[in-house]
């Protein structure tokens, strides 16, 4: 991994996992005239979304070309808005679906470019808190699961959210993992990509969805600058130890989730387009990284998906695999720091999204059901 060529720290996410070589082609093969994502769709449950400049224009009716406002769904507060809008105005994490998809899928020449800029994007406000503390927390977010796969025809599914494990095997909360659980295996059989947070942002143990064995765990890694120079990336450490040495092999891939730019949100008012970007580099979690490993996934689908749907046509379970394979083969070494319990590596989307599909039968189907799985 070469991180020497890295320079300022606006953008040095992007920049590291060489998210700009990869979608390139997407805007050549229209002239440059605007990304050319085909049939791919990236389904984003969180707490919804805010008009933003970064997504690029809005209509008088809070229509978008690339924000499918319309496909999601509210399943917070539909009497007050059946689009799923974020209201910036309660709950622990207001403007978090805004933040997450600015560094996502954001596209604002001048401002802003995200992982995937512009890739056609179903919004769910399905939490207000991206930490589920509640059975009803975690059962929204499966119905959203569902909606995703069945209704609205995602490919990839992003959840920059999580439920922490518990010992207790009983009651509601049990009953809401084992939902989650069945609802991503639902997308796993699908031949949808599930990609999910590690979530080690108060406690040192990977979280529900991304435990589940059948979604794709994004961990976080930290920079550090010599003046404006990147010089080091680290596991991104909210507390010390990041992670319990057995968790680790739960985590497929690390990326950029510290010192994020990233889109800024005030109090939603209808009909108006925000504009505003955070001053600083105040981005910080593992949120970020799924964001960067989802959209790296659309990108990989758009460039390759006649070649993906054509050698996985029989075993749709077969797409997660495959770009579970080339997220490590294709990984650009290992975070600096990390311990003997991962060999994980950094993502490099250039990499995957230009490497020869893993042959089928090289591929293991996951027989470990998320539903399952507890602990």
């Amino acid at each position: 991994m070469t991180i020497a060529r890295i320079r300022g720290k606006k953008g040095w996410n992007t920049k590291l996992i060489k998210s700009a070589q990869a979608w390139a082609p997407l805007l050549e093969e229209t002239a440059g005239d605007d990304f050319d994502y085909g049939d791919v769709r990236i389904g984003h449950i969180d707490t919804g979304y805010v008009e933003h400049a970064v997504f690029g224009s809005w209509s008088d009716t809070g229509q978008s070309e690339h924000i499918l406002v319309d496909s999601g769904m509210n399943l917070i507060d539909p009497e007050r808005d059946p689009r799923p809008t974020d209201p910036i105005d309660g709950g622990l994490n207001p403007g978090h679906g805004t933040r997450i998809g600015s560094v996502m899928y954001g596209f604002a020449p001048g401002d802003w470019v995200g992982v995937a800029p512009r890739a056609p994007v179903v919004p769910y406000r399905a939490v207000t808190s991206v930490a589920l503390i509640t059975p009803s927390d975690i059962s929204r977010v499966a119905d959203a699961i569902h909606h995703a796969v069945d209704s609205s025809f995602c490919s990839v599914i992003n959840m920059s959210l999580g439920a922490r494990p518990t010992i207790n095997p009983w009651g509601a909360f049990r009953r809401a993992i084992k939902k989650l659980g069945t609802a991503c295996d639902h997308a796993y059989n699908e031949g949808v990509i599930v990609v999910a947070a590690l979530g080690n942002n108060v406690h040192d143990r990977a979280t529900y969805p991304a435990k589940f064995w059948r979604s794709i765990c994004a961990g976080g890694l930290e920079p550090e600058f010599d003046g404006d120079k990147l010089s080091d990336v680290e596991i991104w450490k909210p507390q010390d130890p990041a992670l319990i040495g057995s968790d680790y092999q739960f985590v497929d891939i690390w990326a950029p989730a510290d010192m994020i730019f990233r889109a800024k949100t005030q109090k939603r008012t209808p009909g108006t387009v925000q504009q505003h970007y955070s001053p600083e580099p105040d981005g910080d979690g593992s949120s970020y990284a799924a964001a960067s490993v989802s959209g790296t996934a659309a990108i990989w689908l758009a460039r390759r998906g006649a070649e993906i749907g054509e050698l996985y046509k029989d075993n749709t379970w077969m797409v997660t695999e495959a770009f579970r394979s080339l997220l490590k083969t294709t990984a650009q070494g290992r975070p600096s720091d990390a311990p003997d319990e991962t060999d994980t590596g950094i993502l490099d989307a250039k990499a995957l999204v230009e490497a020869d599909l893993p042959d089928p039968a090289t591929l293991k189907f996951e027989d470990r059901e998320s539903r399952d799985m507890w602990g």
